[in-house]
């Protein structure tokens, strides 16, 4: 899309302007053709069925070709992009030369459809000028015998050709301007198709408005499957209650649907069957800005954006003083971390985090999300990029936190998951088992199952046929 936006802009501010003047130049000549000489002029619009017709036909072959070409470059670019974004990966696997061949056959494939275009504009333009000279010709020849039977002067014949060459000459200016003004046309096309489309999320048609949530949280046999996922459901019937102020831990095998969960309740997606509640209200049916407010989320792999540390927790409340900012790092733990920086909170964390390690990112991201005192508070595994020392030092701060708020955790580590109030085990996108930590390892049902392996020694592990792991954790 910033190609389709480029084209746009440099066609507008541009392009446009001498489009707009072309045409009303040719539209003036014409008519001073008709008060100089109607008679000629007939002559001269014997033409324009001619050129009408070469530029439908024009069109119908070159717009394709242009739609063609922007697709093509977006793909050079979004590859450029991801092998500069993930350049380590590729030389720690040799895919150089791959990425290289892969990479110059869409550069290819772009300059082939670039050149089919441009084939199109030289053979129309060249035609749009013979046409001319060809008309030109013709309004002489005709002059030319009215002349010598004297129903024409000799001057009204010369300004009538000098108006002509002003006739055509507008229409050449606009082959200069035909290539950025069918990119643009492209382009526009393609940013009205995504300013249209309609959002997973459809605003409710009266919102309710929540200035603060109880906590209350049930999912009521809710379905979910996620668009790209073939049909195929990732929550089945989903059921599940949350009181005011408990800590639940999500706990399932990878694709159980923990994760998805939490989308739902930040209500990044709609169930299409079934209803999301907290405090006995669809989130349908909420002001979902509002209801956003009342969240606090951190994300596996958080993302924060360019700017200081100060500026990365405060990101949900730019109107936060230092004093609240360096309150909710010490909440969590990351105040000691940030005074470790350079410059403290005034430290650069550079796109996407980049200048920090990904465990003080993790540290920033809860930061955030305590900074804006959430009524309900959902970690996506927050703890899984930390070592083990700020690993316990985190879970203190959070343990504290959750105190306050209702809490939705998603634990892969088990140990997480043990300090929640209640653990939910989660299989095939429906719970399979919910009770305290203590009381599922009483009953030696799957959350038990996943206990044991958890705390088996590497070397039995290692000696486990990786089959029996695979079908115990899917029981």
């Amino acid at each position: 899309m910033t190609t389709d936006v480029d084209a746009l802009s440099t066609f507008l501010q541009t392009g446009l302007i001498t489009a707009v003047v072309s045409l009303l130049t040719v539209l003036g000549v014409l008519v001073t053709l008709l008060v100089i000489d109607a008679g000629l002029a007939v002559v001269l619009l014997v033409a324009l069925p001619v050129l009408i017709a070469a530029t439908a036909l024009f069109r119908h072959y070159s717009v394709p070709a242009y739609r063609e070409a922007r697709e093509r470059v977006s793909a050079v670019n979004a590859c450029l992009q991801e092998n500069v974004t993930a350049i380590r990966v590729t030389q720690a696997f040799r895919r150089e030369q791959h990425n290289a061949r892969d990479f110059a056959q869409l550069a290819w494939g772009f300059r082939d459809s670039r050149l089919r275009a441009q084939r199109y504009m030289g053979t129309f333009f060249p035609f749009v000028e013979f046409l001319g000279t060809l008309s030109a010709a013709v309004v002489l020849v005709v002059g030319a015998g009215q002349v010598r039977s004297g129903e024409l002067s000799a001057g009204t014949l010369i300004a009538f050709l000098l108006c002509l060459e002003l006739f055509f000459s507008p229409i050449q200016q606009l082959s200069q301007v035909f290539d950025g003004y069918q990119q643009a046309v492209i382009g526009l096309g393609r940013l009205r198709s995504l300013m249209r489309t309609p959002a997973g999320t459809p605003p409710a048609e009266q919102p309710l408005t929540m200035q603060k949530l109880r906590g209350e949280v049930e999912f009521d046999g809710v379905s979910f499957g996620y668009a790209g996922g073939g049909g195929q459901e990732v929550l089945h019937g989903l059921r599940l209650r949350i009181a005011p102020g408990e800590t639940v831990a999500l706990v399932g095998a990878t694709g159980a649907g923990t994760s998805t969960v939490v989308k739902l309740l930040a209500r990044f997606y709609d169930p299409t069957a079934g209803a999301v509640r907290v405090d006995g209200h669809d989130l349908r049916d909420l002001d979902l800005a509002g209801y956003r407010r009342r969240l606090g989320l951190v994300p596996q792999e958080p993302h924060l954006f360019s700017g200081t540390v100060r500026d990365a927790i405060a990101y949900g409340r730019p109107d936060a003083t230092d004093a609240e900012v360096e309150s909710a790092a010490r909440a969590v733990g990351a105040h000691e971390m940030i005074a470790g920086l350079r410059l403290g909170y005034l430290q650069q964390v550079g796109e996407r985090g980049r200048n920090l390690s990904a465990g003080q990112r993790q540290l920033l991201a809860l930061a955030r999300a305590e900074l804006v005192d959430p009524d309900v508070l959902l970690l996506d595994e927050a703890t899984a990029s930390l070592d083990l020392a700020t690993e316990r030092r985190v879970a203190a701060a959070t343990e504290a936190l959750c105190r306050r708020r209702t809490t939705v955790v998603v634990a892969h580590r088990l140990t997480t998951a043990a300090r929640a109030d209640r653990v939910v085990v989660l299989d095939a996108g429906a719970v399979v088992e919910s009770g305290s930590h203590t009381e599922l390892l009483a009953a030696r049902g799957p959350y038990h199952r996943l206990w044991e392996a958890f705390r088996q020694p590497p070397q039995d592990l290692a000696s486990t046929p990786t089959s029996e792991l695979v079908k115990e954790s899917a029981r």
